[in-house]
């Protein structure tokens, strides 16, 4: 047998074309979705939460697929749309769109109250599982209730002070879809990140891979 030296390289010393065919190899291995476990996690909560069932669900990084079983919900809850539909989902799930404070002032002789609620999802709390993709499967049921949206120049989401206008297309179950969608949405753009140059590169950093010249992984360790 003959021992040979080879050069190895790490991942930003390689040519364009070795950069590549590693990353290329990288994703042809099927990776498993790393936060998979969480992603069970925030399923499960929202068949907890509104009492429904996803049956037959998968995601990757090329698409995604569910079905959604309404069965413990009645039809005409379900048929519920614009304030009547909002009104169902503050009654119901509150806990889990809002939070509250008390505030008092006083006024001569007496104290006035109010309560005023601020977003528990938009603030950065996840309040189911703790994982963000609590956030995306309640994104579309916040926004349509009390008008949260992502905020580009602040980078958080921000809720509406107002009260907003409801489109009345909406209803129960199509806002508990658009929930899924967001959610599965989500977990696919997130496996295509994973797949992605740039997060292949920061795992090359993270875990000093190393490689030969025209972009194979090297696994040997040299002898002490």
């Amino acid at each position: 047998m003959r021992k040979a030296k080879v050069d190895v390289f790490a991942f930003d010393e390689l040519s364009e074309e070795a950069k590549e065919r590693a990353h290329r190899d990288w994703v042809s291995k099927g990776m498993p979705y790393c936060w998979d476990a969480e992603a069970r996690d925030t399923i499960k909560a929202f068949e907890r939460e509104f009492g429904v069932e996803v049956r037959n669900w998968q995601y990757s990084s090329c698409g995604y697929d569910f079905d959604l079983r309404t069965g413990s919900i009645d039809d005409d809850v379900l048929a519920l749309k614009g304030n009547r539909a909002r009104a169902w989902f503050w009654n119901n799930h509150e806990r889990c769109l809002l939070t509250g404070r008390y505030y008092s002032k006083f006024h001569g002789t007496k104290h006035a109250h109010s309560k005023f609620f601020f977003d528990r999802v938009y603030d950065g709390t996840c309040p189911w599982t703790g994982y963000c993709m609590d956030c995306s499967a309640l994104d579309p049921i916040a926004h349509f209730c009390f008008g949260v949206e992502w905020d580009e120049k602040e980078k958080r989401r921000v809720p509406s002070s107002r009260r907003i206008a409801v489109d009345d297309s909406n209803t129960v179950e199509s806002l508990l879809r658009d929930g899924l969608h967001s959610l599965f949405q989500a977990l696919r753009d997130d496996c295509a990140y994973q797949e992605s140059m740039e997060a292949f590169k920061d795992a090359c950093e993270a875990n000093e891979y190393e490689f030969t010249e025209d972009g194979a992984m090297w696994f040997q360790k040299e002898s002490a």
